[in-house]
């Protein structure tokens, strides 16, 4: 599965409300940073049970809930998209309508870093800095836009 491929099957799993298919696609390990755009959710999560509390988080106010995926970039070791979230609140019935930008860091097939930012290009930069932190011994080839 291309990195691309494996940050689709996670918003597809997202949009059909099966958690257990998308803790598949993570590490057991992964750590997921949010957005800071919804409260009370902490800045970060960190393996399985902590990614499940954060999917049961964010999916329990809203009746309606779909994440459409406007554009993919990805490199070796990465995936970034810029992303449409849409939802309906369960109790109030307010509708969000919501551009993202999220990516994922990918090391044996899984997930071992999820950022979620304002904008795409922000999820880019967090992926950059933590490469940064942790330099792969394999140079990088060139990112691609993969729609």
């Amino acid at each position: 599965m291309s990195n691309s491929e494996l940050l689709r099957a996670g918003f597809e799993a997202w949009n059909r409300d099966d958690c257990e298919g998308w803790l598949e696609l993570l590490h057991p390990d992964v750590e997921i940073s949010t957005s800071g755009i919804f409260p009370d959710f902490a800045p970060v999560y960190c393996g399985h049970a902590q990614a499940a509390r954060f999917w049961r988080r964010l999916r329990e106010p809203w009746e309606e809930f779909r994440i459409e995926i406007e554009e993919i970039t990805e490199d070796r070791e990465s995936a970034t998209g810029a992303i449409r979230f849409r939802a309906r609140g369960t109790d109030s019935g307010v509708e969000v309508d919501m551009r993202f930008g999220t990516g994922i860091k990918i090391r044996d097939g899984l997930a071992t870093d999820l950022v979620n930012r304002r904008t795409a290009e922000e999820a880019r930069e967090a992926l950059r800095e933590k490469r940064a932190a942790a330099p792969s011994p394999e140079p990088r080839p060139g990112s691609r836009v993969v729609n």
